[in-house]
């Protein structure tokens, strides 16, 4: 299994989530998901983290998410150009419209907010399936932003 390159935030400040909360969630948005499909295991303050490292609380996971991929584009050129619609066209998004994914991660977030400061979250891509189109060396997943979201 091939290991794929890692994604780590910037420092989160942990001033910002408050104190008094039940819930916490990392929010990745504007996921790709149209190469390979893989498990996104999650770390808080952990930048060191691997495919290897166990996920289990006390090492900083807080969870994963899955990207169930499409492997490619196996259609004409064109085909899979993601463009943006208007606001008010009645259409599904394209299908290769990046999506979104949630982790609750409560216990993670209060263990680095008690640490100190600040903290990064650390995604580990782990290779579940890919296609001839979509080499190995080239599956590595992509976000445009993460962030945390607290709960009374």
């Amino acid at each position: 299994m091939p290991i794929l390159s890692k994604l780590t935030s910037p420092a989160i400040s942990s001033d910002d989530l408050g104190s008094d909360y039940s819930r916490a969630d990392i929010e990745f948005d504007g996921l790709d998901h149209s190469g390979s499909t893989y498990e996104g295991r999650v770390f808080v303050n952990r930048p060191d983290a691997g495919p290897d490292t166990e996920p289990v609380l006390e090492n900083g996971y807080a969870g994963s998410y899955y990207i169930f991929g499409h492997g490619g584009c196996y259609g004409d050129q064109g085909h899979c150009d993601v463009v943006p619609r208007s606001p008010y066209d009645p259409r599904p998004p394209h299908g290769l419209w990046p999506t979104r994914k949630v982790v609750i991660a409560t216990d993670a977030i209060r263990q680095a907010a008690a640490a100190g400061p600040v903290f990064t979250i650390t995604v580990v891509p782990v290779l579940l399936s890919t296609t001839e189109i979509v080499p190995e060396d080239e599956a590595i997943p992509q976000f445009q932003g993460v962030s945390v979201t607290t709960y009374q």
